[in-house]
């Protein structure tokens, strides 16, 4: 054997000799690489940094692998490869939720329990006259029906403290009343006498009438006969005279009889003053009379409907109030097609509110929980109703008033008894829209957009070609 030294595998590599040159030395070297040059700076690696090394054989070629610690290391870990699977996943769930998982827009408002009808609404008993009270007929949450008396006033003016007030404007009534008629029935006789004036020139007037032409005849015949010397000149003179006497009968029959139609029309016109004088104190009494009655009424408080009583007034009997004064408050017994909630929303939700719209109330003392209202199975314990009314102007201070029904129709669209659920109980309604991706939502909210589009109106200015909107 030759005493030439072969040279080790790193001995080769360190001086940069190519390993196929040194076949031999490559014998066995697949398990025993103790170090590798640095391609920078041709100094030799440590074994501690190798990881692996390959040799593989060949007749023509020989290839070293290695694969440095610090490569390993700047490779991607296998849980962050995982984490960011999960991560994407997330965001396309997260997209597919946001696209088709949908929405139910609302309007959110507040207000109280009031009643529909007006007339059940709760409303104050007032004092309609100054005066000291008498006596109490009534304690606090007493029901009481309409008629029922609560209190009574005595008066205290002047023109009505006397205690037989009544019965002396009633003797004055009467006796008002029986003085008219006589003045009445006075003039109707004077008219009845004028008439009769009337009636007597009427006669008188034919009479002188009669006489004249009587008078003409004997005129006429004592002037034939004076002519034929039968009679003579004294009687035709006579017969003249006689004639001209009949003719200022006549004249003054004629005047009598117009001054006895004057003296009717004047008798008739004094009459119907009479008459309208005597209607106009009658009616003055009657009202005098009428004021009376509803003064004395006016101090006996009864209750205008049936209810309940609260609040009543602390004055005890012997005090005075005023006029206009609260002596109680009253709350009617509505039923259930009374009942209505009052609820207040801003102006730019007020206009696309319309008449009809369904709603969901929670109502104070019952406990509900609400993800969104429009979503029957994360919404538990509200109530169903509808927009009845949407007030046409604001409050004064850009809130408008919408009254809501119950809704039959509706999931729990039966509201609770008005014994439990009491007038002025504060409520949170919901106003349901249109239904919308909830990513749409999520935009319109950062946007600040109104939930839907404002109405159309119809254009009528000269540029306008149809429906523009607002």
């Amino acid at each position: 054997m030759s005493n030439v030294k072969t040279p080790s595998p790193e001995t080769i590599v360190a001086n940069g000799q190519s390993p196929s040159a040194h076949p031999k030395a490559l014998e066995g070297a697949a398990t025993i690489v103790p170090s590798v040059v640095s391609p920078h700076s041709r100094t030799t690696v440590p074994v501690r940094h190798l990881d692996r090394v390959y040799s593989i054989f060949s007749p023509d070629r020989v290839e070293i692998l290695t694969e440095i610690h610090s490569l390993e290391r700047a490779r991607t870990p296998r849980w962050l490869q995982r984490t960011s699977l999960v991560i994407l996943g997330i965001i396309a769930l997260m997209i597919l939720f946001l696209i088709f998982v949908p929405w139910q827009q609302n309007i959110t408002g507040s207000g109280k329990i009031t009643s529909f009808v007006p007339g059940v609404r709760p409303q104050t008993i007032d004092a309609q006259i100054t005066g000291r009270i008498v006596r109490w007929f009534a304690n606090e949450g007493m029901t009481v029906k309409a008629g029922d008396t609560i209190a009574i006033l005595q008066d205290l003016n002047v023109n009505f403290m006397d205690s037989d007030f009544m019965e002396k404007i009633e003797r004055v009534r009467e006796r008002t009343v029986s003085a008219q008629e006589m003045a009445v029935q006075t003039a109707r006789q004077r008219v009845i006498q004028a008439e009769q004036r009337e009636l007597a020139g009427k006669a008188a007037l034919a009479n002188a009438l009669i006489e004249i032409q009587t008078s003409r005849i004997r005129y006429k015949r004592a002037e034939d006969l004076t002519k034929e010397g039968l009679a003579s000149q004294r009687e035709l003179e006579t017969a003249l005279l006689n004639l001209q006497k009949s003719q200022a009968d006549s004249i003054r029959s004629e005047t009598v009889l117009e001054s006895a139609k004057r003296d009717v029309e004047a008798a008739k016109n004094e009459e119907n003053r009479v008459i309208q004088q005597a209607d106009a104190l009658i009616a003055e009494i009657e009202l005098r009379v009428a004021n009376a009655r509803q003064r004395g009424g006016a101090s006996v408080i009864t209750a205008p409907i049936s209810g309940y009583l609260v609040r009543i007034a602390e004055v005890g009997a012997g005090q005075t109030v005023k006029e206009g004064e609260m002596l109680a408050m009253l709350v009617p017994t509505a039923g259930a097609q009374d009942q209505a909630v009052e609820a207040f929303i801003s102006s730019r939700d007020a206009a696309i509110v319309d008449v009809g719209r369904p709603v969901r109330v929670q109502f104070s003392g019952f406990p509900a929980f609400v993800f969104n209202p429009g979503w029957d199975n994360f919404t538990f314990n509200t109530f169903g109703g509808r927009v009845a009314v949407v007030d046409a102007v604001d409050d004064g201070s850009g809130y408008y008033r919408v009254l809501i029904v119950p809704d039959s129709t509706q999931k729990q669209g039966k509201w609770p008894s008005s014994q439990y659920l009491r007038q002025g109980t504060p409520t949170n309604s919901w106003i349901m829209l249109n239904e919308v991706p909830i990513g749409f939502e999520i935009w319109r909210q950062l946007n600040g957009f109104p939930p839907v589009l404002p109405h159309k109106v119809v254009g009528g200015g000269k540029g306008d070609k149809g429906e523009k909107k607002k």
